[in-house]
């Protein structure tokens, strides 16, 4: 396999100003990235420290992004903001369609992509869906036909600087099924897992560069069964490890952000965050 790790995270947001306003106000360093011309769609780009972003990303034409795969997407922001797809890099995307598609994963042919910046520099890529939509369970893959610094550049500042990508969790509807779409696409064996009050369970999925978890609420009514019910399913939570954690919420807290402490970090208040679960953990 030619998956090298985590390349980024979507988040769907109304308005891409106020949302750039809004994690800077955490204390991330969110810079303008361009417009995606075929999608109708703009976005600004939060580098975290392993390489990986986050992508705020706005429709300024909804309908035509209708028309194209990101039509889930649309929908999903359609209900409220937050998380809308997640992406693994690749540095030979051609084989690893071919060995995904021999395992037995639908997976389309990769196709060409591009944004303008906006001192006009034109970036380019290759990108491959899996599962029919770039906006359900499976991540997509990406691979750069421009220099990657020219997509996004190192974090030098921020929050973003101290942080790279520990794990991410996405709500499914069945975790067997979803347990065989990952091992089809990943040539993993996930693991069963649940966490400590029992109210979640499903399965890990280990790799070198990351770990994943599928996971599908067990009882009651939380946050991971209202997604499923309102958004579908899909990229739920990302955990970003930093060196000091204690330092991270106070100085998040400081700026006014309300944070949900648990066992191991923090969660962001996704209200703050354009609806995304965003956790700070330590290393």
């Amino acid at each position: 396999m030619a998956i090298t790790g985590f390349d980024h995270f979507i988040i769907l947001v109304n308005d891409l100003n106020a949302a750039m306003d809004a994690y800077r106000r955490i204390g991330f360093a969110a810079q303008v990235g361009g417009e995606h011309v075929a999608f109708g769609s703009r976005n600004a780009l939060v580098a975290l420290s392993d390489g990986s972003y986050l992508e705020l990303v706005a429709y300024h034409d909804p309908a035509l992004a209708m028309k194209t795969f990101w039509g889930d997407a649309v929908r999903k922001l359609q209900v409220r903001e937050g998380f809308g797809a997640f992406v693994l890099a690749s540095n030979d995307i051609e084989n690893d369609v071919r060995q995904i598609r021999q395992r037995g994963l639908e997976i389309a042919d990769p196709t060409a992509g591009s944004r303008q910046r906006p001192d006009g520099l034109q970036v380019a890529w290759h990108t491959a869906i899996a599962g029919g939509t770039p906006s359900g369970i499976l991540p997509f893959l990406i691979q750069d036909d421009t220099p990657r610094d020219r997509r996004i550049e190192p974090a030098r500042e921020g929050l973003g600087r101290q942080a790279r990508v520990k794990q991410v969790i996405v709500a499914v509807k069945n975790v067997e099924t979803a347990r065989q779409s990952f091992r089809e696409m990943l040539d993993l064996e996930p693991r069963f897992v649940q966490n400590t009050t029992g109210d979640l369970s499903g399965y890990r999925v280990s790799a070198r560069w990351g770990s994943l978890i599928l996971a599908h609420p067990e009882r009651g009514v939380n946050a991971m069964s209202d997604q499923l019910a309102q958004r579908g399913e899909g990229l739920y939570a990302l955990t970003l490890a930093v060196e000091d954690v204690n330092r991270a919420r106070s100085e998040i807290t400081g700026r006014g952000i309300r944070v949900e402490d648990d066992a191991s970090g923090f969660l962001i208040a996704p209200e703050a965050a354009c609806g995304a679960r965003i956790r700070l953990a330590q290393v």
